[in-house]
């Protein structure tokens, strides 16, 4: 019995670090799609568009998304209150209660993480600034990074 819970956590954690690679690997085809329209690319706007302002305001989320991604992943994983849900959800599923809440708190970490590489897409997009564009996908992959999927967390 307990070699078998050891495989079936082994197989969640290893959907995990493959949910995570997709992710990550989105970051790095933002880069490649950016490299080939940015020298056909017409920005969006014009030049009475505050693109400064909305930069900088673009800029507060992207740091307020950094923090509450480690923070929303810390919640669910300390929060007694929907494990009665999860179990419920990982019965349907046949997944391990344990992985699906880990599962759930990795997948809306790296959401929120990966929102700060369609903040630099949006950037650019708009008005073609690379650089910008090149500062959001690096915030995003160091919060990836700091929100890679732990075995000793599961445990």
């Amino acid at each position: 019995m307990k070699t078998d819970n050891s495989n079936m956590l082994k197989k969640g954690f290893l959907r995990i670090w493959i949910i995570w690679g997709a992710m990550f690997a989105s970051l790095l085809m933002y880069v490649v799609i950016c490299h080939i329209l940015q020298p056909t690319w017409t920005p969006l706007i014009n030049e009475q568009f505050p693109i400064k302002t909305f930069k900088n305001g673009l800029f507060i989320a992207a740091i307020v998304a950094f923090f509450l991604s480690n923070y929303i992943r810390k919640f669910i994983l300390k929060s007694e209150s929907q494990l009665a849900r999860f179990r419920e959800i990982a019965a349907r599923t046949n997944i391990d209660p344990v992985i699906f809440k880990y599962q759930t708190a990795v997948i809306i970490s790296l959401a929120i993480s990966e929102s700060i590489g369609i903040f630099g897409l949006i950037i650019f997009f708009l008005s073609k600034d690379i650089n910008t564009f090149y500062i959001f996908i690096a915030i995003s992959a160091a919060s990836m990074i700091y929100n890679i999927p732990r075995a000793n967390e599961i445990e």
